[in-house]
């Protein structure tokens, strides 16, 4: 099987809730302690993850409240009313089954997914730059391919855009990616509490004192009164128990982004895998009653991945979304499915195609008089002066109405850019000839045609 594209660095960035954390000797995030503690889930996520105020002070610069990341979270997870994740399990399984000479190249990045997303990509770029000078030993031409499941592309972006000053990004690969944002955050942080079932989950503390969860807010026009009466989120809103500093932190963010966007060259190339057949909050109404509520699709084709709605999954300076790899599952799923790991296959093992020569030209001398049963001869000249030219002579009759030629002879190179070569015409008539190049040539030129006469002389 064929090897990563030029032995590049692939690197793996989970999503929000992607990584495991532990404080002390005890976890506090991770499959295990979400499920023994079901019945009482919200004052023990909001014990074990809430972040101090001050980190919305320098967010860049995150908040070390003893918390260390032992790993990717390879299983479930939830944070109820935001997002779900499935693991990241099967893809990293995939990815070293799928190229096993290139296992030294495949890295999982797990992360403090509370912190800021401008904190995270700070850590990845120091994360990146041995295992780069590492693998470029052995592949001098090697750039970095990051691959972002959810608020992952956006720490990839951050990176990316922001802070990869030697431009060593080749590609950013993004799996349901809100690059705009999500109305479930909107609606978590404005009513404090999600819904799971019956059980309301008091997890708004948790997630306004999360600088991550600020940045997830939509940038889009999605809050009204209806659906063609929108606004921005923003001034306008007020989201109780949400500090101006988280506000501002989430516009900034966005803003920092776009401006290097704007400014930027060499930029990665974008690849954002994106589902739009799920119903998905598109917007969220605002009627004057204490809670907000997020207003699904209706669309078939306007929907999203149940989190992240089509219109916020690809990059915000694309017009469209028409270059955007559409694949049909749910956002905590998108990274596992088969459909997107045949897609990883395309784009990792991505071909450069095969350069066209610059082409070339021939100048052709040749008599337009033959006598029947005699040999004819012709002369060309390649105008680049080359004796690569693979050259073909084929003389036909139209009077036949057949394909068959008359004569079909190599043109043979002699040197200097000449070539030439003979044909046998055995009876009169008036015929047609080209010289030209064959199919698999790798230097195609204009043919030249022309009309040839036997007759005796």
């Amino acid at each position: 099987m064929g090897g990563i594209a030029h032995g590049d660095l692939v690197v793996v960035i989970p999503g929000i809730l992607g990584s495991t954390l532990e404080r002390g000797e005890r976890q506090t995030w991770g499959y295990r302690q979400v499920f023994r503690n079901v019945h009482r889930l919200s004052s023990r996520l909001t014990e074990d993850l809430s972040l101090d105020p001050g980190v919305f002070q320098h967010p860049a610069e995150g908040w070390d409240d003893g918390t260390r990341v032992t790993g990717v979270l390879t299983t479930l997870g939830m944070f109820p009313g935001l997002v779900a994740v499935n693991g990241y399990d099967d893809l990293m399984r995939w990815l070293v089954k799928r190229f096993p000479d290139d296992r030294d190249g495949i890295h999982a990045f797990p992360y403090d997914w509370r912190q800021s997303n401008e904190y995270t990509a700070r850590r990845l770029a120091r994360f990146l730059r041995p295992l780069l000078g590492r693998r470029r030993r052995d592949y001098p031409q090697a750039r970095v391919i990051l691959i972002g499941h959810s608020m992952g592309g956006l720490v990839a972006r951050y990176y990316a855009e922001c802070l990869d000053a030697r431009r060593d990004t080749r590609r950013v690969i993004t799996i349901g990616t809100p690059y705009r944002g999500s109305v479930n955050a909107l609606t978590l942080l404005a009513n404090g509490f999600a819904r799971l079932g019956p059980v309301k989950c008091d997890l708004g503390d948790l997630a306004r004192s999360l600088p991550s969860v600020a940045e997830l807010l939509p940038v889009y026009d999605c809050v009204g009164t209806s659906a063609d009466r929108l606004s921005a989120p923003g001034t306008p809103l007020a989201v109780p128990g949400l500090t101006d500093a988280a506000l501002a932190r989430s516009r900034s963010f966005h803003r920092k982004i776009a401006e290097a966007v704007a400014a930027g060259v060499e930029r990665p190339s974008y690849h954002p895998l994106l589902s739009h057949w799920q119903t998905t909050d598109l917007w969220a109404l605002v009627n004057g009653v204490d809670e907000i509520r997020g207003q699904p699709s209706t669309d078939f084709d306007d929907g999203g991945d149940g989190t992240v709605p089509r219109c916020s999954a690809v990059p915000p300076e694309w017009p469209d979304d028409s270059h955007g790899i559409h694949v049909a599952g749910k956002h905590a799923a998108l990274q596992q499915q088969r459909e997107t790991l045949v897609q990883l296959t395309g784009i990792l093992t991505s071909r450069p195609r095969r350069p066209q020569a610059a082409v070339d030209g021939i100048s052709v001398t040749a008599e337009s008089l033959v006598e029947p049963g005699r040999f004819w001869d012709v002369a060309a000249r390649s105008v680049e002066g080359s004796d690569s030219l693979v050259l073909t002579l084929t003389v036909t009759d139209p009077a036949r109405g057949d394909s068959a030629p008359v004569a079909r002879v190599p043109l043979r190179p002699q040197g200097g850019g000449q070539y030439a070569g003979r044909a046998l015409v055995p009876d009169p008539g008036l015929y047609r000839w080209t010289i030209h190049t064959e199919l698999t040539a790798m230097t195609p030129v204009e043919s030249v045609t022309d009309v040839l006469l036997c007759t005796a002389a």
